[in-house]
């Protein structure tokens, strides 16, 4: 019985002791918005609506939108948001992955454009880059860019 006791003992802590590994941080620091950016507020804690990859400009993107465009992009297939909307098309150089091989991942921010609908179907576009990330001062709006953005389609899940 005391060899049974020691036995258990010592296998015990041996699966204790095997399962230790170093753990690495695997939150991506780099891709997050930063406390020194000019944004108001942080895309990044909206609703994902869709995502996209650029391969050719190793690239990758995510439209973020409020509770408002989330809503709206969910229930309707038009561009046409509503009143207090706020779409954000976030966009960052994408790096290897160090735990897949073959994968990529978000390095950093490369660029945020944000929409907000008023009344009447106007809207407002901004933009933002660098590093940290400033308004960009537009001297004509990108319309090419805001259709793009309100164009895309809420991604499906299950």
């Amino acid at each position: 019985m005391k060899k049974m006791s020691i036995y258990i003992i010592v296998v015990s802590f041996l699966s204790l002791w095997s399962c230790h590994s170093e753990q690495k941080e695997n939150l991506n620091k780099k891709a997050a918005v930063q406390q020194n950016d000019e944004l108001l507020e942080n895309p990044l804690l909206m609703i994902p609506i869709t995502s996209s990859i650029q391969p050719k400009d190793n690239t990758m993107s995510t439209l973020y939108g409020n509770q408002i465009a989330a809503d709206y992009a969910r229930n309707n297939a038009d561009s046409q948001y509503p009143q207090g909307a706020v779409l954000y098309e976030v966009t960052w150089k994408q790096k290897p992955d160090e735990l897949w091989f073959g994968a990529k991942v978000p390095e950093d921010i490369f660029s945020v454009e944000k929409v907000t609908f008023h009344d009447h179907n106007s809207y407002t576009y901004e933009t933002y880059k660098d590093k940290p990330l400033r308004k960009v001062k537009e001297s004509k709006i990108n319309t090419s860019r805001i259709s793009f953005i309100t164009s895309q389609k809420m991604a499906v899940s299950p």
